[in-house]
This record gives structure tokens, C-alpha cells and sequence, in this order.
């Protein structure tokens, strides 16, 4: 694609005229992502170590939370100044409702499909073309949980969804059964 204009594109985010949260929220959300970072690099610490440390499987998780933690503390030094300087924004201006509660929907939809995979574990093993599969609470769980955040994000036609659901679940259940040999959760 060509510019005919040679006018500068610029990148602006995704929410181009959204600006700054209120300092207010992104306190809150550096508190809280500060409290996760330190939380899961202790237990990411206390993990057993076979080997070296280039092999504890505690390594990635501490990496990977260090990294969240210097992020928050970004954030928290970004607010800081910003409340400094005399931003004041209310905490919930221009909240959008319809917004919020496809959020909260989407947390309740992610939150019942753990508690499907922790509470729902069954395991069922069967032979299917000579391949030897098996059917755990991953499937379906995934297969409802999905359709709904797909229904959610997208308004169109429930066997769109559904059928998309379905598939993909299929295919990566498959995936992980015969190539990568990966037990999915929700089996024993």
C-alpha cells in the first residue's frame, strides 16, 4: 500500500482519544499488580530446583514477574507524576456500562470455566481410528466457555460461534494429545 499524500502514519494505540486513567486507578491497579509480581516470584522461588539454575522451573515464572513488577513500578512512578502535576480525573469518568458489564461477563465466564476444570474432572478414554484419545472436562468446558466470550466480544450468529468453538477446541486438543503428548487439565 502506497501514501499518494506522503503524510506522516502515525501509531497512536488503540484507543487513540482515550488518554491517561485517572492516578487515581493506576495506583490501584500498580498496587495490585506489585502485590501479584512479588506474590508469584516468591512461590516461583520456593519451587524445587533439580538442577542448576538454568533448569528450575521456577525461572520463567520469576522472570516473567520481575519483568510485570518494573511495568508496575513504571505505571506507579507515571501516576505519581501525573497526580504531582495536578491531574485530577475522577476514578469513573465516562464509564461506559454496556463496557463494564461485557468485562464483568467476560471475568465471571473466565472464572467458571476454572472452577469447571477444577470441580468437573472426568476422564474418559476411547479408540478412534486406531488412535487412542481421550475426552476430559477440557473439552467441553473450553468448548461452552469459549463460545460464550466469542458470543460476548461478537454479536453474530450462535452456530458461528459455537462451530468456531468447537473446532478450535478440537484441533488443539488434538494438538496436545498426539504431538506434544501434553495431558490437558481437567483429566485425573
Amino acid at each position: 500500500m502506497s501514501n499518494p499524500d506522503h503524510t506522516e502514519i502515525k501509531f497512536e494505540g488503540e484507543e487513540a482519544e482515550s488518554g491517561f486513567a485517572s492516578p487515581t486507578l493506576d495506583l490501584i491497579a500498580t498496587a495490585i499488580l506489585i502485590a501479584i509480581s512479588v506474590a508469584v516470584m516468591i512461590a516461583s522461588f520456593r519451587l524445587p530446583m533439580p538442577g542448576d539454575i538454568q533448569t528450575a522451573p521456577g525461572l520463567l515464572p520469576f522472570i516473567v514477574s520481575a519483568s510485570l513488577l518494573i511495568m508496575a513500578l513504571g505505571l506507579g512512578a507515571s501516576a505519581m507524576a501525573r497526580r504531582n502535576a495536578g491531574v485530577r480525573i475522577p476514578a469513573f469518568a465516562d464509564r461506559d456500562l454496556p463496557t463494564d458489564l461485557r468485562s464483568l461477563l467476560l471475568a465471571c465466564a473466565v472464572a467458571a470455566y476454572i472452577a469447571a476444570l477444577q470441580f468437573l474432572a472426568f476422564q474418559q478414554n476411547f479408540n478412534l481410528f486406531g488412535l487412542n484419545l481421550r475426552l476430559t472436562a477440557f473439552e467441553p468446558a473450553t468448548i461452552v466457555a469459549l463460545a460464550m466470550i466469542i458470543h460476548a466480544s461478537w454479536r453474530g450468529p450462535i452456530w458461528i460461534t459455537t462451530t468456531v468453538s468447537i473446532g478450535w477446541t478440537m484441533v488443539l486438543s488434538l494438538v496436545f494429545q498426539l504431538v506434544f503428548r501434553i495431558p490437558l487439565p481437567g483429566s485425573f
